[in-house]
């Protein structure tokens, strides 16, 4: 089978300063001194949470399942997808994240979440150790998932430009070129801090692939005619293959470009090798 897709979403949360400093200097400086509450007090950032987000998803996909022999059968399928919107919904709703509240397209870019390939594939096989209580019911599974990385924006500290620290994003002198070594995933040298909006598109740094083979082991006790327990034994990331986290991404920091974790549990997220038993009635 095979099949495209096109998502397009409208009125997404998204947060702005509304008194963003426009040439060094804020909109409202400070409540009106004719005011019943807090005459002339100096005003900061005012945040608005609001509805003026925008995502588009497209994607071709295909998949295939084939039974090879008695109870062996394999499933698998491809994506090729592009996420864009302006800030993916990936932080608290008091938090900014776009470059510029006064010009939302400027942000428009990747998705946090973006994944341009990805691969899975399963396979199931109803072991033939025979008949008898002890020899049938046994089943092992498997799971190979593999996907590329997911975009990394690039900011500075600076707050001078937007009164909000990590949403600036520096400008870029040369191509931009992944290394892939976790002490520098990127060539760093290319991103140079700007005094106004960088020219660095947002997320434009793409961070390590992801890749896990997770492994099932099970055993089907029947107990009546509508009844069975299920032992089951689950290893996840089953070589303990590394899946790295994103670089740091705060131009100069210690850590800008440099990867300092994996990603985090649960196993399903590209942890280190875990192991979980289950028991389960089925009825």
């Amino acid at each position: 089978m095979a099949g495209a897709s096109w998502i397009r979403g409208s009125h997404l949360r998204l947060s702005r300063n509304l008194n963003q400093p426009v040439s060094g200097v804020r909109p409202y400086p400070a409540v009106s001194a004719t005011s019943p509450i807090l005459p002339g007090t100096p005003l900061g950032n005012i945040i608005q949470v609001e509805g003026s987000g925008r995502s588009s998803y497209r994607s071709l996909w295909a998949s295939a399942t084939r039974r090879l022999s008695k109870g062996l059968h394999f499933s698998g399928s491809y994506t090729w997808s592009r996420s864009l919107d302006y800030n993916s919904l990936s932080s608290p709703p008091m938090v900014v994240t776009v470059q510029n509240g006064y010009d939302l397209a400027d942000s428009w870019g990747p998705s946090d979440f973006d994944a341009r390939h990805r691969f899975a594939v399963r396979g199931v096989y109803d072991l033939p150790f025979g008949t008898g209580a002890f020899r049938s019911g046994w089943q092992v599974a498997a799971m190979l998932q593999s996907q590329s990385g997911n975009p990394l924006n690039i900011v500075t500290s600076g707050t001078s430009v937007t009164g909000i620290p990590n949403t600036v994003r520096p400008d870029v002198t040369g191509p931009i070129t992944v290394i892939g070594d976790v002490q520098q995933w990127f060539d760093q040298s290319v991103f140079v801090p700007s005094d106004g909006f960088g020219d660095l598109p947002r997320n434009a740094v793409v961070g390590p692939r992801f890749d896990t083979l997770d492994v099932s082991l099970s055993k089907a006790i029947p107990v009546t005619a509508r009844t069975r327990v299920v032992l089951q034994a689950d290893v996840f990331n089953l070589l303990n293959h590394p899946n790295l986290g994103q670089p740091g991404r705060i131009v100069g920091t210690p850590n800008f470009g440099v990867i300092t974790n994996t990603r985090f549990p649960p196993g399903d997220s590209g942890s280190s090798r875990q192991i979980q038993f289950a028991l389960k009635v089925v009825f």
